[in-house]
């Protein structure tokens, strides 16, 4: 019966998809309040900003990492290009590592038009010599060192892995109201994390990563593209929101060459067995959704074991939980074949439409769950039933669609309200709609957000553009706390 009930638990969690919450860190007095944090003081409005095309910010890493003592050595530099319409006396950086006690050490913060800086909490408010225009750069260099924390996550290390994500310090975007987005992170009465706090605009990286001891049997996973170095390997992803990686001695790797994209399995040696189901789940959600949402922007995509109990998308890769393989018992009717899907349709909505993941978490969490239904109806439309009952139904699914991950307090809440209530708002739409009319609005919300930062209002719109007939506002209103 104890064996049972732990099972139930697990599936439980599992069930949770992407952004489960993961145990709290000590938090430290200078992160508690939230919002965004305007710069100070405010930019002046000036002409529109004359930029390139596809010209964007900038970073650049060598690392030195130190798999055995989950270490790291760190020169990081951002050439960052302000593409606002506002002239910029100061920037703001956010250092998530920060979030961890004893964690990151800053050894050099410099910039030729950096004239001072200050520090609270995760942020860190940088004073210019001059402003920097629209469309302007300006370098800084950031050298640190990181003592991965041991916790299981994203960001942190266990006996099988390392995964580096949210690890380094980025330039929020800005909103039209000239106010930096960044948040701070939630931690429910559970001792959890809800949701993610973390908003990041397109930009280009580049690391090259030495390794400070010779380990043969050491993968690295990530969604950038990798190139041998005489003394190293060099990282190379353009057009993404994050650089993450996720490394160890323990993976086996299979891939999947499926219409032009090499699709790459990291998992546990023992799970060797379930890489072929992983990766043509894995196709046959690449195909759906470049089919129903666009084209899909890299030429790769890595799904990684995880070694906890949540998932996680990145930039052309994902984390999912190791049990989810563990529990695969060659049926559809399994997280596998549910969360597979949900994780993949972040890498149009989360990874090419951005969104406010703290203030809107529903423009990619509600999207994505529904991204399974859709996957059932296509590949296994005799268990669409069994996916709502098992996904939806099984669990609380009541509250404001809209919710912040503040107004949702808990993560219990979060799920309910977001993700699962989220799915329901979907499907009401996609009935109203009717079906194609439903589909071209998801591909034309991705065409017109390409990139970008979208919002309530860009989504309602274009939804109500693909059906006028159709009062698309009062289906929302029945949903969304006004």
């Amino acid at each position: 019966m104890k064996r049972f009930i732990l099972a139930f638990i697990v599936i439980s969690l599992l069930l949770s998809s992407c952004k489960r919450a993961e145990p709290a860190p000590e938090l430290t007095p200078e992160i508690l309040s939230t919002g965004p944090l305007a710069p100070s003081p405010a930019p002046t409005d000036t002409p529109e900003p004359t930029i390139a095309p596809e010209e964007f910010t900038r970073y650049n890493f060598e690392m030195t990492l130190d798999y055995s003592r989950h270490t790291a050595a760190v020169v990081q530099r951002i050439e960052y290009l302000n593409k606002s319409n506002f002239s910029l006396p100061s920037l703001l950086i956010v250092i998530p590592a920060r979030f961890f006690p004893n964690v990151y050490q800053q050894t050099e913060l410099s910039g030729d038009s950096v004239a001072s800086f200050s520090e609270d909490g995760i942020r860190t408010t940088i004073q210019l010599i001059q402003p920097l225009q629209p469309g302007e750069r300006t370098a800084l260099r950031l050298s640190f060192n990181l003592a991965v924390p041991q916790r299981e996550g994203s960001f942190g290390w266990t006996q099988r892995q390392l995964n580096l994500s949210n690890w380094y310090p980025y330039i929020p975007p800005l909103t039209t109201e000239q106010t930096w987005i960044s948040h701070e992170p939630l931690i429910d009465s559970n001792n959890l994390v809800v949701g993610e706090y973390i908003v990041n605009e397109i930009a280009d990286f580049q690391l090259t990563l030495r390794l400070a001891e010779n380990l043969p049997n050491l993968l690295v996973a990530s969604g950038a593209s990798a190139e041998a170095i005489p003394d190293g390997m060099r990282y190379s992803l353009k057009k993404a929101r994050g650089l993450s990686f996720s490394i160890s001695n323990q993976f086996y790797q299979e891939q999947l060459e499926h219409n032009g994209i090499l699709i790459q399995a990291y998992i546990f040696q023992y799970q060797k067995d379930k890489a072929q189901a992983m990766l043509q789940i894995a196709g046959q959600a690449m195909d759906l959704f470049t089919e129903i949402y666009g084209p899909y922007h890299y030429d790769q995509i890595s799904l990684v074991s995880a070694d906890f109990l949540h998932n996680m998308e990145m930039d052309g890769m994902v984390l999912l939980s190791s049990k989810i393989l563990d529990f695969y018992d060659n049926t559809a009717e399994n997280n596998l074949t549910i969360l597979v899907p949900h994780e993949l349709s972040h890498q149009w909505f989360y990874s090419q439409v951005g969104n406010d993941q703290a203030m809107e978490p529903w423009l990619d969490e509600a999207l994505a769950t529904y991204s399974e239904y859709l996957f059932y109806e296509r590949y296994h439309p005799e268990l669409t039933v069994w996916w709502w009952d098992n996904r939806v139904h099984a669990h609380p699914h009541s509250g404001d669609v809209n919710n912040s991950i503040y107004e949702a307090g808990t993560y219990e809440n979060y799920r309910a309200s977001v993700y699962l209530n989220g799915a329901i708002l979907l499907h009401d739409l996609h009935i109203s709609m009717a079906d194609q009319a439903f589909l071209t609005a998801l591909r034309t919300y991705v065409e017109e957000n390409y990139l970008k930062i979208a919002t309530e209002a860009d989504f309602v719109d274009v939804f109500q553009a693909a059906s006028p007939d159709v009062d698309i506002k009062a289906i929302f209103a029945r949903y969304f706390e006004e």
